[in-house]
């Protein structure tokens, strides 16, 4: 019986030592985007002759290329080569750093502020659209907060940079960015809330007489708008500077939500035929087998732990989908408080888990591009349990 124990303690410390590595390898594989893992696998496939990728485009494709005619006119196979091609293409998305990420740290640096303020900043960041205008009273963004806290929050935001963020429009874009300044000039807010139109059609003595003022003033006043930024947001959305491909997408159909894993941008892998044969030959030389069999091992670890990597994501994607329904479905004024932690305990993943999914993953949806960080807005009850 001891025996016994001692050999079930044995292989059970066998499989924990076997366990430990792929489950630490699987962990390093899920925090990588998408090109980042595409580079993992290529350096895979270089360093083990025993793994390749299945079903690949381009391995069909040069297979068949021998049995092509011997001239330059184009086939079939050339004309889906290049529309796999261009699908991949239209699955790259270009991204940097958004309006939302640029504000969140901002506000994750601030110090000795209410933490109920900070809630409530956040989550009116996470509703700004791409001009970093609120285009719904804050009251309705976070109904819950206190009218206090709300106009403080509002506040903090406003003075973030890109400075006249969460307002409903240009001209209180423009007039928030005045107050802000040392040197506003003096009646440069009536001029924003008034009398615009007339400065932009150089009606300067119609400005000048209504404000009391002189046109000298008024051409200084007209000078000083042309350093602010109507449009705060668009610095974020103009100038994409970084190739980011999403993870995966969502979309909404009569109600209906589905989520597709970008399979096309991580290729599927096999072990090779030739190694599976030779590992199971019986009369095979000794020295020659090991590495054999050593190689085709790590083919199937590795392809296995790309297996738990993708059923980790596609049940995080399903249990944001369950999370989160009301913004795929009617958009990002309908976010729901959320946490990492809570939805840790949904998917059943350690908080690390979830961690490294939202700080690394992109998340393709009908109201745009988001990281998945984003479905993760505040401190909340969670909104779905499982």
């Amino acid at each position: 019986m001891q025996a016994m124990l001692s050999n079930n303690l044995a292989t059970e410390q066998t499989q924990k030592q076997i366990i430990a590595p792929q489950m630490r390898m699987m962990m390093r594989l899920l925090e990588m985007p998408v090109l980042d893992l595409r580079e993992e696998i290529k350096k895979k496939l270089e360093e083990n002759p025993a793994l390749e990728e299945a079903n690949s485009p381009e391995v069909l494709l040069s297979s068949l290329e021998k049995s092509r005619p011997k001239d330059d006119t184009p086939t079939d196979w050339d004309e889906d080569k290049a529309d796999r091609k261009q699908q991949f293409l239209e699955n790259t998305l270009t991204q940097k750093e958004s309006l939302q990420d640029h504000l969140l740290i901002q506000l994750g640096m601030q110090k000795n502020i209410d933490k109920a303020i900070i809630e409530a900043a956040e989550i009116l960041v996470q509703n700004l659209n791409d001009d970093g205008f609120l285009l719904f009273s804050p009251q309705e963004a976070v109904p819950e907060a206190e009218e206090e806290t709300l106009d403080k929050a509002v506040k903090l935001v406003q003075m973030l940079d890109p400075q006249g963020t969460c307002v409903s429009n240009y001209k209180e874009s423009l007039a928030v960015q005045a107050s802000l300044c040392d040197d506003e000039p003096d009646g440069t807010r009536e001029v924003i809330k008034e009398y615009l139109e007339e400065l932009e059609k150089g009606q300067y003595k119609t400005i000048a007489a209504a404000l009391k003022k002189t046109e000298k003033q008024v051409l200084e006043i007209r000078d000083f708008i042309k350093t602010l930024n109507p449009f705060p947001g668009r610095t974020f959305t103009t100038q994409p500077d970084q190739s980011v491909i999403p993870s995966l997408t969502i979309t909404a159909k009569d109600g209906e939500l589905s989520v597709y894993m970008n399979d096309l941008a991580v290729p599927e892998l096999q072990v090779s035929q030739s190694f599976s044969e030779l590992d199971e030959a019986p009369d095979a030389d000794p020295e020659a087998k090991e590495f054999v069999h050593d190689k085709v091992q790590d083919a199937h670890n590795f392809i296995n732990i790309l297996e738990m990597r993708k059923d980790t994501l596609e049940k995080a994607a399903e249990a944001i989908i369950k999370c989160q329904r009301d913004f795929f479905l009617k958009g990002p004024k309908y976010l729901k408080p959320l946490t990492q932690r809570e939805f840790a305990k949904i998917i059943k993943r350690n908080e690390s888990t979830v961690s490294r999914i939202a700080n690394s993953k992109y998340v393709q949806t009908d109201w745009g591009f988001y990281p998945f960080s984003y479905f993760f807005p505040s401190q909340g009850k969670a909104c779905w349990k499982s």
